[in-house]
């Protein structure tokens, strides 16, 4: 199993959590709906998830949502009180103690405990009271892919069931293969971003979830310092770091933010920055150096799991231009323990 695989393998994993995780969903999207308010806990690729669940449990849903803090449990044995509400872990493979220790101790107070994970017998799994198992087949690649993206539906799912606003989801498996077929077009955006040791990855609203993760995988596989931002909150001072020749990769999609994608694109592009993009919007793409367009469109607040799939080609070609093997990064291993 290698990682180009387990990126191929998305449509159809996909496919299978709509398919079969649909009741749960909708089960527990009830018991959600009655929370006063939401704690997300996780780390890496799930703790991106979880800023993508965010906007959406925040925008649809209206329910409050903040990330834990899981050092205050495990170094300073301080937790806040989570009664009244709900506390969802993600991880993907359930063994980070941290997260397992944010939803112990959530459930201990008496709020709604769910847990996010690939390995419903983990320790994640058995610490929730609840659990949305992510379907996915084992994911042995280090860099995480189809979690990443079945975790990014499987908040989906919970925060339209929560709302009773269920999405229209029938045409997202087949814009995740779009994006699984990209690659061609990740290939050549990853020659002309060369071999800058250093880049900007920038996304808006439910789009910022989209730009953490792709810039998390660059990190990842290339070993290139990538720097996420919203492009709201780059514009408040990290701005000035920008230089001729600043490779810079937008994530954007048709919606709220096009329009401020478009003009930022062009005045960065004018202070000599060169400007790529993922999107499905064909105006963005003219205004930039190269992009990857799609051309499926699922609706803004779905287009960051497709988007992300499309990065997902990017960094390992990016890798690959540096000389790095996206199968075995460095310093990395697939199971991270924190404490």
């Amino acid at each position: 199993m290698s990682l180009r695989s387990e990126i191929a393998e998305q449509p159809a994993a996909v496919a299978r959590l709509l398919d079969e995780g649909a009741a749960d969903a909708r089960r527990l999207g009830t018991l959600l709906a009655r929370a006063t308010h939401l704690t997300t806990a996780a780390r890496g690729s799930s703790d991106n998830a979880a800023t993508y669940g965010k906007y959406l449990f925040e925008g649809l849903a209206r329910i409050v949502t903040a990330s834990a803090a899981p050092s205050l449990i495990t170094r300073y044995g301080t937790p806040p009180r989570y009664a009244g509400g709900a506390v969802i872990g993600i991880s993907q493979s359930g063994a980070a103690p941290d997260v397992s220790a944010v939803i112990a101790a959530a459930r201990s107070d008496g709020a709604l405990t769910i847990a996010i994970t690939n390995r419903a017998s983990s320790a994640l799994g058995r610490a929730a009271e609840h659990v949305f198992e992510l379907r996915c087949g084992a994911e042995r690649a280090v860099a995480a892919t189809k979690t990443y993206t079945n975790s990014c539906v499987a908040l989906a799912m919970l925060a339209g069931a929560a709302a009773d606003r269920p999405f229209d989801f029938a045409e997202l498996p087949d814009a995740v293969r779009e994006a699984v077929e990209s690659e061609p077009d990740g290939a050549r955006i990853a020659r002309k971003i060369g071999s800058a040791r250093a880049l900007v990855v920038l996304g808006r609203g439910y789009g910022y979830a989209a730009a953490l993760e792709a810039a998390l995988k660059i990190k990842e596989l290339a070993r290139v310092w990538a720097e996420p931002y919203s492009s709201a909150d780059f514009a408040h001072g990290p701005r000035a770091l920008l230089e001729r020749g600043t490779p810079v990769l937008f994530l954007a999609a048709r919606g709220a933010t096009e329009r401020e994608a478009r003009s930022l694109a062009a005045a960065m592009r004018a202070r000599g920055a060169r400007v790529y993009a993922i999107t499905d919007d064909e105006t963005l793409a003219g205004k930039v150096d190269d992009a990857v367009l799609l051309r499926r469109r699922v609706g803004e607040l779905l287009s960051p799991i497709v988007l992300v799939v499309a990065a997902q080609n990017v960094a390992a070609h990016v890798a690959r231009r540096h000389g790095r093997d996206p199968e075995k990064p460095a310093g990395l291993s697939k199971v991270t323990r924190t404490l």
